[in-house]
């Protein structure tokens, strides 16, 4: 390894793809400290928002390595995502129950991700981004706890 190589991931991680080698190489924490430390935590919430669907994928690996402070602007995210790619958040969420990426979470429209005002409007656009998924195994029991967890946002 260069002398070089924590300077560079301290000026940032590009892309999904180096932050998934950086979790590989150094395992989770340190990777999402090298995350925030290079100024890259918003711009990664802001990706998930907007269901970008490789920062998805990694949430996993971004919660195991989360201190308190950043885990719930990851939940908030993802939630906010939820209406934008449905599967691929729902594919991620635990239905156990985490801290982190648990169901009733993700799935309960924290704060953070939905401007206040548009609380109807998130849990609409939510709820329907949801019902158009088809019910294959892989989603299917995600998808009724999700909607039950919408429900009771009201």
């Amino acid at each position: 390894m260069s002398p070089f190589a924590p300077l560079l991931l301290l000026a940032g991680i590009l892309s999904a793809s180096q932050f998934a080698a950086d979790v590989d190489r150094s395992g989770a924490k340190p990777a999402v400290e090298h995350l925030v430390a290079g100024g890259d935590w918003g711009r990664v919430m802001g990706a998930i928002r907007n269901g970008a669907a490789d920062w998805i994928a990694l949430a996993p690996e971004l919660a195991k390595g989360v201190d308190a402070a950043h885990s719930a602007e990851l939940t908030a995210a993802l939630a906010a995502a939820l209406p934008r790619a449905p599967s691929e958040v729902l594919a991620v969420t635990d239905l156990r129950r985490g801290p982190v990426l648990g169901v009733q979470l993700v799935c309960g429209a924290p704060a953070g991700s939905h401007a206040p005002a548009a609380r109807a409007a998130y849990l609409a656009d939510a709820r329907e981004s949801l019902e158009l998924l088809p019910d294959v195994a892989a989603v299917g029991r995600a998808k009724a706890v999700c909607l039950k967890e919408l429900a009771l946002a009201k």
